[in-house]
């Protein structure tokens, strides 16, 4: 706790004036005045349900300071309230105390491993004893470590932005929501807390992936921030190259394959039965993945062609960093050009493109009239039907799961097949894996809003959760490789991040 040696002496009515003495005393950082901040501690029990009186200002402090820090503000004359404690009525004036910690790694995983034994355990007597609704009921009020209160829930970035609820799972959610029904305004701190988010769907998905999912509604808010002039000034360059250039980076058209030219030309698209679709940062930044995935689809036999510089962006930027009527226009746009072009599958190594596809045009009126594929989906069914080379590999394998492949369009299984392939290689499984991933933290926009926050989360997924047996990590997301890499140069000399064609390809006999 901050004590620039000035004293708290008297008590006033101006509750402006007392949060900016405790902000002299106890430091700016602990004292949180702002009306976002208030909102959402005063919203208590399971999700935030009940609303209760706004303190003055929440103050953040460690367990052991709680004594002497009672004893600094008491000649304000105002109550001070842990977090969790019975709240006083309406107009009576009260601080809160926060004193808790945020939801650690090691307590994460420890908690999704006796989550799941005790799923295992009860799944069948739950079955016959309860009924679907009742079970449905008990198992998310059950989920010790993901409720969505003051003291419990994960957000992977909570811990590096001060562990103030306001950057929790809960604290999002009531913001999205308060910004919804009109109880909070569109200002630049709701903005910043909106946006500084993976939108991973982490926090939230254990629960459910429906209409309460918190990562439709961190989207939802940010295109009620965009309409209500509220966009970060940071995402603007990104848009306004997207929508001029073709590509978020606003490079040329013509430098998209500059450093796969051989291969776009040798498989120039000409209606193949396969469309491979690179993405603008496997094509622009990852250009050895389309050679990878190249050669593994010509040694299978596959008829596929590249669209080369033809090919732009799928527009998912927009629709994340809140571009609603943009990205449904460019979704259109898009969708009807590919369909001139009679593609009857698409096939792409990005998960983002693959979430665009799959999930958001549908949501933005703008479905494919093609069927959709993740690389690791195409390479599983290639080695079902025997098409796909036998391999052999060497050493320890961790499937990463990006968040697009995910959790949010339910692909798991598909690359662990074709890893656990690989003859003589081991494929390991943290508990923190599958849709308790860890994200890797440069999904959502946040790389381009806040990329030292990108950087500490790759660092803690390289650092944290990838065991230390682990020789290399494996996923099938051009950004999840990049940020995972630079982490690993940076943190972890030695653990190489490789996409799956990469693994394959040299791995092929």
């Amino acid at each position: 706790m901050n004590n620039s040696g000035r004293r708290l002496t008297g008590s006033s009515p101006d509750h402006a004036a007392t949060a900016m003495r405790l902000k002299e005393v106890l430091g700016q950082e602990n004292v949180l005045t702002s009306r976002e901040d208030l909102y959402v501690y005063s919203h208590v029990g399971s999700m935030g349900v009940e609303r209760t009186p706004e303190p003055v200002a929440v103050v953040r402090a460690k367990t052991g300071q709680v004594e002497c820090l009672r004893a600094e503000l008491q000649p304000l004359g105002l109550p001070l309230l842990r977090v969790g404690e019975p709240r006083p009525p309406v107009g009576e004036p009260y601080l809160l105390l926060d004193e808790g910690a945020t939801l650690g790694l090691a307590e994460l995983a420890e908690a999704v491993a006796e989550r799941q034994m005790r799923e295992h355990e009860n799944s069948e007597a739950e079955k016959q004893e309860r009924s679907v609704p009742h079970a449905a009921t008990a198992l998310i009020q059950s989920m010790e470590g993901y409720r969505l209160e003051a003291e419990s829930g994960y957000c992977v970035v909570q811990r590096f932005l001060g562990g103030a609820e306001t950057h929790s799972s809960k604290g999002r959610l009531l913001l999205c929501r308060g910004l919804a029904r009109g109880e909070l305004e569109a200002t630049d701190r709701l903005a910043d807390a909106i946006y500084n988010c993976t939108a991973c769907g982490q926090c939230y998905d254990q629960h459910t992936s429906g209409s309460l999912s918190i990562n439709n509604a961190i989207i939802n808010a940010r295109h009620a921030l965009v309409a209500g002039g509220r966009q970060p000034v940071k995402c603007a360059p990104l848009v306004r190259n997207l929508l001029d250039q073709g590509n978020p980076m606003g490079l040329d058209a013509e430098d998209r394959t500059l450093w796969y030219n051989d291969t776009a030309q040798e498989f120039a698209y000409r209606e193949n039965g396969v469309l491979y679709w690179p993405g603008c940062t496997t094509s622009y930044r990852l250009p050895e993945v389309v050679e990878a995935t190249a050669k593994v689809l010509q040694s299978a036999g596959v008829d596929f062609g590249l669209l080369g510089e033809s090919e732009r962006c799928c527009g998912l930027t927009l629709y994340l960093l809140g571009q609603l009527s943009e990205a449904k226009s460019y979704a259109a746009g898009l969708a009807e050009e590919l369909k001139a072009r009679r593609i009857d599958t698409l096939v792409t190594s990005c998960a983002g493109c693959y979430y665009a596809f799959k999930k958001v045009y549908p949501r933005l009126g703008a479905p494919p009239s093609f069927k959709v594929m993740h690389s690791s989906q195409l390479f599983d069914r290639l080695m079902k039907e025997g098409e796909l080379p036998s391999m052999r590999g060497r050493g320890a394998y961790m499937w990463h799961d990006p968040c697009d492949l995910g959790r949010h369009c339910g692909v798991y299984d598909p690359p662990r097949r074709v890893l656990g392939a690989l003859e003589g290689a081991k494929l390991v499984e943290p508990v923190l894996s599958r849709r308790h991933s860890v994200c890797c933290g440069a999904g959502g926009g946040l790389w381009t809003y806040n990329e030292a926050l990108t950087s500490k989360v790759a660092e803690q997924k390289v650092t944290e959760v990838v065991p230390d047996d682990v020789d290399c990590v494996v996923t099938g997301c051009p950004t999840c490789v990049l940020n995972m890499r630079l982490a690993a140069r940076a943190h972890r000399p030695g653990l190489r991040v490789a996409d799956l064609s990469e693994a394959i390809a040299e791995r092929l006999r």
